[in-house]
């Protein structure tokens, strides 16, 4: 029996709870008084996209559910009274920005659109959605602060009280953006995990830009006045994307810019990108800008690290390799990891750029659209480079830092680190995402993997997620010193063709700092979804260097009908799985997403004493389920629900012992941080729009 994808994942509310208790649909007998155990207290916080300002999810253009506007929600455990749920959009000035210019509206000319995993306009710049995670700040003697995250905007921190943004970390002018393109909201990439250090009372995000979207920095000012482009045209492109796809051979990154150039060659000379409008003195301004700093090439590469006390501007510190070079950056940074003296970057598996509003570029012709994806789409890289900052090598007021460089065998997406590096040893615990493809989303022209049929129109916009191979769970030994690994040991299961997807552990101990040693993870072990496997992402990977079950048997897995989705404790230090909860396998099947261990109240604090929240979507909707971390296998206490609670795919979370009003104290005010911008954009409706659309919103 194969397993239907719930409806629920694609129809997220944008509507707004607040204080909304939570009903149980259904309590284990072993849940205490058949509800919500009373030594599960505090705050889940959840995040996860609800669709554009234009409309909700589903949405009628296909575009990706991951580009969408962030909903915060908070669940509210207190004594084992009802669990109430409070939720609020991540109302940024861009969101408002966006509001303002949709179809329809007096500034509809300047809007944005859809571009890939981003949101891009041509005058504005590119929207930040902070739908991605949550990063709790806890500081000695002080209410908890809490920031919430994207892969492509500043961090943002927010009132846990009101869950309302108070503002972004670091002015614009902290930020260098990807391309030296003016725009009030700059093109700025990050990582969705930065990391806080509690003793020490900063957090530590990083800032990069990549050189390889120069070809599509230049385009993006003429992006939205080719037109549409000519159906012949479209036609050819079309079966030219389908010579490109039948190919098993994919362009490494280092051919992609000699490719895409010759591809765009090729096209009429009006529908051809032209040079960046005022390339030099755009890069003035931003030198200017950023201390008279110039970047060496526009968009070229730079990796910097911005330490921030949470009172003051974050310093700047440029990442170089010991020769000088900057540190380069093939895919993105999603996430940071901090040991008692370093702090740890990986080159992610995951592709988010500038390139990706490329392949959104003619979004009337479909047929060039799929050509540009089968150019510019490129499996992740089948190794992750980890690159190694000494934290002790940060000074005061910020500067350049030689990294250490360290390569892993097999793609890796997320990771966690023992806190400590004992001899500068530092122990890197690894989710490997093989052949697992999450930059991609299901398109009109997709086809079925299995039946070669087109793809369900309902599914247009999920991540297909197939997978294409089985994921593995890696332990590495990093000798800083020496930049080479000294152990390692990797962890796969190619019975059940696992795939490991969100986590949750005990992330911090009284002290609110990490665990020396991380030893029990909560995966979620995604199954074997079918209807979300597409014959694009099986070419992409189908010679998948470091493959562990044959796609031939994986098809076949997937045709007996998979396997569902499931919950299980992964201890990394006998690398195994030692307690595993299997959701039930349905017609219509259940999601599991966003993962939150929480301690039992009056616990031994050990980290399997207390609770796994997680997110689950059935066919009734979605569903909130209660788990006892010591012993998953008998399944969840209890589930929770309610009509209103429609978030779709939500992402990952954050657990507060207690929420209290903001009263931080830094705080950038939105005019200060955008005039400068907005005051050189060369339309005074931009002007006009943040005078009247943008700025009266924030006071």
């Amino acid at each position: 029996m194969r397993q239907r994808v719930p409806d629920a994942l694609l129809a997220a509310s944008a509507e707004e709870l607040t204080n909304v208790a939570l009903t149980v649909l259904d309590a284990s007998r072993a849940s205490p008084r058949g509800g919500v155990p009373r030594d599960l207290t505090g705050h889940v916080f959840v995040v996860g996209p609800v669709g554009s300002v234009v409309d909700a999810l589903p949405r009628a253009d296909g575009a990706p559910v991951l580009n969408g506007n962030g909903m915060i929600y908070r669940l509210d455990f207190a004594d084992g009274g009802p669990v109430r749920i409070t939720s609020r959009v991540a109302r940024t000035p861009c969101y408002h920005a966006d509001a303002a210019s949709r179809p329809g509206t007096r500034f509809e000319d300047l809007g944005f659109r859809d571009a890939g995993l981003l949101r891009f306009s041509r005058h504005l710049g590119l929207r930040n959605h902070l739908s991605a995670a949550l990063v709790p700040m806890h500081a000695p003697r002080a209410p908890a602060r809490l920031l919430v995250t994207s892969d492509a905007g500043r961090p943002y921190e927010i009132d846990p009280a009101t869950l309302e943004l108070v503002t972004p970390v670091g002015r614009n002018t902290a930020w260098y953006p990807a391309a030296p393109v003016d725009h009030p909201f700059p093109m700025t990439l990050t990582a969705s995990h930065p990391c806080f250090d509690a003793e020490r009372g900063e957090l530590l995000c990083v800032n990069y830009g990549r050189s390889l979207v120069n070809l599509f920095v230049a385009s993006l000012p003429l992006s939205d006045e080719r037109g549409v482009v000519p159906r012949s045209v479209d036609r050819l492109a079309s079966a030219a994307a389908s010579m490109l796809e039948q190919q098993r051979l994919r362009p490494g990154a280092d051919r992609l810019d000699l490719l895409a150039k010759r591809a765009i060659e090729l096209l009429p000379a009006r529908f051809r990108p032209g040079p960046p409008r005022d390339p030099g003195g755009a890069a003035a301004r931003q030198a200017a800008r950023f201390g008279g700093v110039p970047l060496t090439e526009a968009a070229g590469d730079f990796v910097h690290l911005l330490r921030w006390d949470g009172h003051n501007e974050p310093e700047r510190h440029e990442l170089v390799l010991p020769g000088g070079a900057p540190v380069r950056i093939e895919q993105s940074v999603h996430q940071l990891g901090l040991t008692r003296r370093w702090i740890v970057l990986a080159d992610a598996a995951l592709r988010i750029g500038l390139e990706s509003v490329a392949v959104q570029h003619f979004p009337d012709s479909p047929g060039v659209e799929r050509l540009l994806r089968a150019l510019l789409t490129l499996p992740q890289e089948p190794a992750t480079t980890f690159y190694l900052v000494r934290r002790d090598a940060l000074r005061p007021g910020g500067g350049q830092v030689v990294v250490k460089k360290i390569v892993v065998p097999l793609e890796t997406l997320h990771f966690l680190v023992d806190y400590e590096d004992a001899g500068d040893h530092i122990t890197v615990h690894a989710a490997h995402n093989c052949a697992t493809e999450y930059g991609e989303w299901i398109r009109a022209y997709d086809r079925h993997a299995g039946s070669r049929t087109p793809a369900a129109q309902r599914l247009r916009g999920l991540l297909p997620v197939g997978p294409a191979d089985v994921n593995r769970i890696g332990r590495y030994v990093l000798d800083a010193a020496a930049e080479r690994v000294v152990d390692q040991a990797v962890f796969a299961d190619a019975e059940r063709a696992l795939r490991v997807g969100l986590y949750a552990y005990r992330e911090a101990g009284a002290s609110w700092m990490p665990p020396d040693r991380v030893e029990n993870v909560y995966w979620h072990g995604a199954g074997i979804w079918d209807e979300l496997c597409t014959e694009f992402v099986d070419r992409l990977y189908a010679d998948h260097p470091h493959r562990a079950l044959p796609l031939a048997a994986l098809r076949r897995a997937r045709a007996e009908g998979g396997h569902p989705d499931s919950l299980f404790r992964y201890n990394h230090r006998s690398m195994r799985i030692e307690d595993r909860y299997e959701l039930p396998r349905q017609r219509v099947g259940s999601w599991l997403s966003s993962l939150q261990f929480v301690p039992r109240r009056g616990g031994s604090g050990a980290d399997t004493d207390g609770y796994v929240v997680a997110i689950v979507t059935t066919a009734r909707g979605a569903e909130v389920w209660i788990f006892d971390a010591a012993n998953l296998a008998r399944g969840p206490l209890c589930k929770l629900g309610h009509p209103a609670f429609r978030p779709g795919i939500t992402q990952h979370t954050a657990w507060l012992n207690a929420v209290a009003p903001w009263r931080g104290g830094y705080k950038v005010p939105v005019r200060e941080d955008h005039e400068e911008f907005v005051a050189e954009a060369p339309s005074d409706r931009v002007k006009a729009l943040f005078e009247e659309e943008v700025y009266p919103r924030f006071g």
